[in-house]
């Protein structure tokens, strides 16, 4: 079997009613669904028998919590592929495809999420995994897309396939082999920064974690443990302090555990007086005492985990503190953040993403692609520009538009002629044209986000139906005005 989905269950008979008939249309042959059931209370394996026979159940003897539990229920389970799903995640058509064939395509990558949007507001990111998750030098964790409350609308602006820190638990896709190399979830955590342990042992041997936004779904959140509740502040602190122990390489772990215990006491303090939370208070306070009691237990783990380090450097935490980021220097987007470091970024063949990119637009969805070439020059730029495209309707002479011009090849262009079914298409800066049939047009350019900037200049606007009319008129000599633009004015003139 290629892709095991495994969705662990504890009292989830309304979200499972309500989300599992959409993981259950997407399935294919190669792929089962299971339900790993947690000694549930309620009717779930009523529900399961009678409305869903096609899932297979596993039927657990006690709550083991989310972390031995996907231990106790993938230990039954042979696949290539664990797909972690949450009860409370509705996904959307063709959402496996974009996930599968980047796994398939990146043997170096151990695991991947999709892009995660809220299930209250489509186009809002979800604060659990948003779109790949980070953490900073001291082990707070962030998200592209959510950093503490701040949580972003989603406007295409982290489209783009890219390494992350650690894959959010809600959707959560893995090879099996790496999942038993790296020991699996911790089950002593039993929820609450699981998944960020698992992806910091696997990338500290050498494998990577991605977000593949190709493929999103939509997650309610808070299902198991109200966001405030003293129980999850408990679990959160606990197993963040030990997640550190276990990680930190040791050079470094001295440094951050006495910082830790000033930050937590700070934020403790904060929360009985500003938050008027005694219970979430005494939560941080019984957190600390409950690692300290226990640590000794992770004392082999964390001889393991440092023996099996591929370097002693420590690329796998961001190099900042996000407290200070967020508070001080007020940067409340991950594009904000990007400015404090470089951060590596994937290209994945147009022939493996642009098919999915495809779908998604004949679905109706709107997609941000990054810019490649220089044909597009001086108002586009390689690497830095993306454009917006919507599924193409109509389209006219002039129109910037997504086209296959041959099998696995695709292009960028302006229309330059249209007869009949026949479209003849140009990069502003080529010579020769290409061509291609009305129906191979896949997208429509509605906009180009230029120069990293968050607004939008859309096409139909004053200002691009002026450069079109431009630079249409000069297209015979375009080549040698753009060869003159790189040559002469970008050596001499472009800053620094």
């Amino acid at each position: 079997m290629k892709l095991a989905i495994v969705i662990l269950n504890w009292n989830g008979r309304q979200m499972l009613e309500r989300y599992l008939p959409s993981v259950v249309a997407e399935v294919s042959a190669d792929c089962t669904v299971y339900v790993a059931d947690n000694a549930s209370s309620d009717d779930s394996l009523a529900l399961l028998r009678n409305h869903f026979p096609q899932v297979r159940l596993i039927v657990l003897d006690t709550n083991y919590g989310f972390a031995e539990g996907y231990n106790k229920a993938l230990g039954q389970i042979e696949a290539e592929y664990y797909l972690l799903l949450n009860t409370d995640v509705q996904v959307t058509p063709h959402w496996l495809r974009p996930l599968l064939l980047f796994m398939d395509q990146s043997p170096d990558v151990a695991a991947c999420q999709p892009k995660l949007l809220s299930m209250a507001d489509h186009g809002q990111f979800e604060y659990a995994g948003a779109c790949g998750g980070f953490i900073d030098r001291y082990g707070y964790p962030y998200c592209r897309g959510r950093i503490f409350d701040t949580v972003e609308h989603d406007v295409g602006q982290y489209d783009t396939p890219m390494p992350i820190q650690w894959a959010t638990g809600a959707c959560l896709l893995i090879r099996s082999a790496d999942y038993w190399n790296a020991g699996g979830l911790d089950g002593r955590f039993f929820a609450h920064n699981e998944e960020i342990d698992l992806c910091w042992r696997l990338r500290l041997t050498g494998r990577q974690i991605y977000c593949v936004p190709q493929s999103q779904v939509y997650h309610v959140g808070g299902g198991t443990l109200n966001k405030s509740n003293p129980r999850k502040t408990y679990l959160n602190f606990r197993n963040n302090l030990t997640m550190l122990y276990k990680n930190l390489p040791d050079s470094d772990l001295q440094r951050v555990m006495r910082v830790r215990w000033l930050l937590d006491y700070v934020a403790a303090i904060e929360m009985l007086l500003l938050q008027h939370s005694w219970g979430d208070f005494m939560a941080v306070v019984r957190a600390r005492r409950a690692f300290h009691a226990w640590r000794h237990q992770f004392e082999a783990d964390r001889d393991r985990i440092q023996r099996s380090r591929i370097s002693q450097s420590d690329d796998v935490r961001s190099p900042y503190s996000i407290l200070w980021q967020y508070y001080v220097h007020h940067k409340r987007t991950f594009a904000e953040l990007q400015l404090q470091t470089q951060i590596e970024r994937k290209t994945i063949p147009n022939v493996m993403l642009l098919p999915n990119v495809a779908d998604l637009l004949a679905e109706g969805h709107t997609v941000t692609l990054p810019l490649r070439g220089n044909s597009m020059r001086p108002f586009l730029e390689d690497n830095r520009d993306k454009g917006l495209l919507i599924k193409a309707g109509d389209f006219s002479v002039g129109d910037a538009v997504l086209a296959q011009v041959a099998p696995g090849t695709y292009v960028l262009h302006r229309i330059v002629r249209i007869k009949g079914d026949a479209i003849t298409l140009c990069g502003d800066g080529n010579l020769t044209n290409e061509y291609c049939r009305r129906q191979d047009v896949i997208g429509f350019v509605v906009g180009f986000y230029r120069k990293g900037r968050a607004r939008l200049d859309r096409t139909n606007g004053f200002k691009w139906g002026l450069y079109s009319v431009v630079w249409m008129s000069l297209r015979p000599v375009r080549r040698y005005l753009l060869a003159a633009y790189r040559r002469i004015w970008l050596k001499l003139f472009k800053p620094i």
